[in-house]
């Protein structure tokens, strides 16, 4: 619940600061898109935790359903918008190993347009799993419906599965070639003066780094559930060995990973310089015209 709410905060202040410098570059679109995917994933977290249990659960709405089924909708939302994240992750992580890997093809390869449209492809192919739960077939209506799994699994688990192994791998390439780029740095500083616009470069690849980092971490768990499941069928709540070991993972992964949309924020604030000039304008202005 907390994490959910920091993250509304924190992503309305991205959404806002990245409108502001302009969504001019891959790198700053994919930010933005990150931003309002992350949420999403904070107001459905919010709205579940807020619908889906006691005291609100229990009560009614104006048609007569419970409001617990706010709650079980905002979960049909908010897999899809993690699967989204975990999507956008990638495509952050992948763009940023060519910047610096290969710095004099990547705008031939990596356009804005060619970044949208990843972006709308993976926002339509994820916005079919929002709608297909509620996709009426006739009576009688059971709430839970058996292919409810599938659509879990080819919404969520199998994408951020798939995302989690490429963030891995690109990004300790990404790691690999930084500290070749900061060496190859030094040395040329010593002879001549360094170019900015590696230095903006290698920022902005920190950047990504560090998000990944994080995605990393709190996606670990899930991946961990997802493997398990596989290997192991009956790994489930209803186990008798390791039902409480699914239940502490599966509670642990949520909350990693909706903590993980919220936290975005210190990244770009801290090593974006722009990001940083631009947010103290917009929500610091008063505080630093008193002092």
């Amino acid at each position: 619940m907390l994490a959910g709410t920091l993250g509304t905060f924190t992503n309305t202040a991205n959404i806002c600061v990245y409108l502001k410098i302009g969504l001019s570059g891959p790198t700053n679109i994919c930010f933005f898109t990150l931003s309002i995917i992350d949420l999403l994933v904070s107001v459905g977290a919010v709205l579940n935790q807020l619908t889906y249990n006691l005291p609100l659960s229990a009560m009614k709405l104006p048609s007569g359903a419970p409001v617990s089924e706010i709650g079980l909708g905002s979960l049909f939302t908010l897999y899809p918008c993690l699967g989204c994240s975990a999507w956008m992750t990638a495509i952050l992580s992948i763009e940023r190993c060519l910047c610096i890997s290969a710095p004099l093809k990547v705008k031939e390869i990596v356009t804005s347009k060619r970044i949208l449209f990843l972006i709308l492809t993976m926002v339509a192919y994820q916005s079919v799993f929002i709608v297909l739960p509620y996709v009426y077939t006739g009576p009688p209506y059971n709430v839970r419906d058996r292919r409810r799994p599938l659509y879990f699994s080819c919404s969520y688990s199998f994408p951020s599965l798939i995302c989690f192994f490429i963030v891995l791998v690109s990004t300790s390439l990404l790691v690999v070639r930084l500290k070749k780029n900061v060496e190859w740095r030094n040395e040329a500083a010593k002879q001549s003066n360094p170019n900015p616009n590696d230095s903006k470069e290698l920022k902005a690849a920190r950047s990504v780094v560090a998000i990944c980092t994080i995605f990393i971490v709190c996606f670990t768990p899930n991946v961990f559930l997802f493997l398990m499941s596989l290997l192991y069928i009956n790994f489930t709540t209803y186990d008798p060995v390791l039902g409480n070991l699914f239940t502490i993972l599966y509670a642990l992964s949520n909350m990693l990973q909706v903590l993980s949309s919220a936290v975005n924020i210190v990244i770009y604030y801290r090593m974006g310089t722009k990001y940083r000039e631009v947010f103290n304008a917009l929500f610091c202005q008063k505080r630093f015209k008193k002092v």
